[in-house]
This record gives structure tokens, sequence and C-alpha cells, in this order.
């Protein structure tokens, strides 16, 4: 039986990359054609078209653009304001966040290296270097640029958590602890800074974790991440009456956390003995992600145990399909081939 799934990069840093998809034009202006502009975008629309040659009309609208996701736009906007002004260092860091959202990493670092160029104490400039080094995983890189921005400002609390992300990743926790509390010093409501403070002490087992964790659901109540860390905490406590609490909290948030119904499935196996229970919600697990491997052995495992070796051996079977050689799940069918003999 596989132990409770214990999370820890949930979603907590988000920089890894995800490619975009080219924007249908046509479609997109359809759209705008049929029905009425957003305020703020009709307001840069107007500006722009009294006054074409101001390239922080366009820099704004690329803004906008970039933050509906709308990347076609976004990008032509800011190629037309650094066409207007080539010596604006911030709107090639615009540019380098646009390239970013796509995946064109090299591309990136280039518009970034511009805007360095353009100004070397551009915070903007040097936070997003150390940021792509990071997904790079050139730590030298990562604390060079860091150290720049907290030189020009030690009040910097996004240059703190980045540097307590790369020591994190190298495996020192120590270090890390030390900067993402410095960022949660710095900015209260910092809520990665508290999710990874909470993670991190949870790992090491230090009841710090929950005071954490609850400080990050209530900065971030809409979110899951936090009351899944929690849950997880209270649960390797064997605190289970609030494991319970916590992961019934975090589906009235986020009903689809596959993760909240398996550990749920879990208590119910090993500490409840509920496996009628168990079943449902290893079966709303799978119901999330038909290829989760795990909740089909663990289902099975309480099928076994309510002595319907039918749907036991259908689900032991599954997760060996799922992956080869799966030992737990041989495990299982050797167990009902000799109950069933």
């Amino acid at each position: 039986m596989k132990n409770f799934i214990p999370v820890w990069s949930l979603l907590i840093f988000s920089l890894l990359l995800s490619a975009c998809q080219p924007v249908n034009e046509k479609k997109v202006a359809s759209a705008q054609n049929s029905a009425a502009l957003p305020l703020e975008l009709e307001d840069l629309n107007e500006k722009i078209h009294s006054d074409s040659l101001n390239p922080e009309h366009y820099y704004l609208r690329s803004r906008y653009y970039l933050e509906r996701k709308d990347i076609n736009r976004a990008l032509a906007d800011i190629n037309k304001a650094i066409q207007l002004d080539e010596k604006k260092s911030d709107y090639f860091v615009a540019l380098s966040e646009i390239y970013l959202s796509m995946g064109r990493i090299p591309n990136c670092l280039e518009a970034l290296k511009k805007a360095e160029e353009l100004d070397p104490v551009n915070k903007n400039a040097l936070l997003k270097l150390a940021e792509v080094y990071l997904i790079l995983k050139d730590y030298a890189n990562t604390f060079e640029y860091t150290r720049r921005a907290l030189d020009l400002d030690q009040i910097n609390p996004k240059a703190h958590f980045i540097r307590g992300y790369a020591y994190m990743e190298l495996g020192d926790s120590s270090l890390a602890i030390q900067n993402f509390q410095a960022a949660a010093d710095q900015d209260q409501n910092y809520y990665e800074a508290y999710l990874e403070l909470g993670a991190l002490y949870s790992a090491q087992k230090n009841s710090l974790a929950a005071g954490y964790l609850q400080a990050a659901t209530r900065i971030e109540p809409g979110r899951g991440e936090a009351y899944y860390l929690l849950g997880l905490a209270y649960q390797e406590q064997e605190n289970i009456p609030k494991a319970i609490a916590t992961y019934e909290k975090l589906l009235t948030v986020s009903p689809d956390f596959k993760e909240a119904h398996y550990n749920l499935g879990y208590i119910n196996l090993v500490y409840l003995n509920d496996f009628e229970e168990a079943v449902k919600c290893f079966t709303r697990a799978i119901s999330l992600d038909p290829k989760y491997t795990d909740a089909y052995f663990n289902r099975g495992y309480n099928y076994e145990l309510l002595g319907d070796y039918v749907n036991a051996r259908k689900d032991y079977q599954k997760a060996l399909e799922l992956i080869p050689n799966y030992d737990r799940s041989i495990l299982g069918l050797n167990r009902l081939d000799s109950l069933q003999n």
C-alpha cells in the first residue's frame, strides 16, 4: 500500500514555462468589433489615435494585452514602442516578458541584456534576469543578479524570494529559509514566501509549519496549495481530525484537487478503516486523472479488503497497465491468486 502523497512542488513558484498558442488575429478583431471594448482598452486606443508617435501608449497597451494573454497583439505593440524609442530600458523588459510567456528563452535573454545595457541599474531587468537564470538552473548568475538588485535596495522581497528558491533547489534548506523569511518580513502578504516556509518546515517536521501555512491561507483564501500542505502537515502529525477538516476546506476552494481526494482516501483506509468511503475518495481522484496509478492501486487494495476480488483485480491490472512491473500491483495480484485458489 502506497503512502499518502506529499506534493512539495505544487505550483509554488510559477517560473516554469508553457508555450502560448498564437492568437487568431481575425477572430480577435471580429470579437472586438462585435462588442463594446473595455473602457481601459478604449482609452488606450483613443490615446494612440490622438498621438500615434507616443511610444508610452503602445507600451501600456502591450501590458494590457499581455495580462490578458493576447500575445500577438502584445508583441506587436511593444515592438512599435521600441521602434519609436529604442533607448527605453523598460520596453525591453516588457519584450522579455512576452518572449518568456512564449517559451522563447534566448529571445527573452537577448531583450533583457539590451535592457541592462541601456540601464545597468534597472531593478526590474536585474530581477527578471535572475528569474530567467533560475529557470535555466544557472545559479551563479541567479545569485549575481539578485545581489546586484539588493545592492540597489535591501528592501526587495522578490530578490530574497528568488535567492531562497535557488538555495532550496541546491539543497540548502537553512539559507532557503533565511531568504524566504526575509521576503515574508519585507512583504507580509507574500503568499509564495509563506507557502515555501511552510513546506520547508513541514519537511523538517517542525511545528512552525502550520503557522506559516495558515498565514498563507489567510493571504490567498481562494488558492489551494496552502490548504493542501497544511492538511498534509496535520496528516504527518497524525492529527487526523484537523487533516480531514483542512482537506475538506480545500475541496470547497478547489474541488478538482486530486491529491486531496487521494489523501482523504488514504486517511479512510489507514486511520478510519472506512473502506467504502476510501473507495469513493480514490474513485473521485481517478475521475480527475484517469492515469492516476497510485489511486487505482489503493482502490484495488480497498476492494480486496472488502472481499470484492473482481474489482480489486481490475484495479491492480489497470495500475500495472499504466506502469509495467508496478511491484505493488504484482504483489496484489499474487495475493488474490493465493486467496482464490
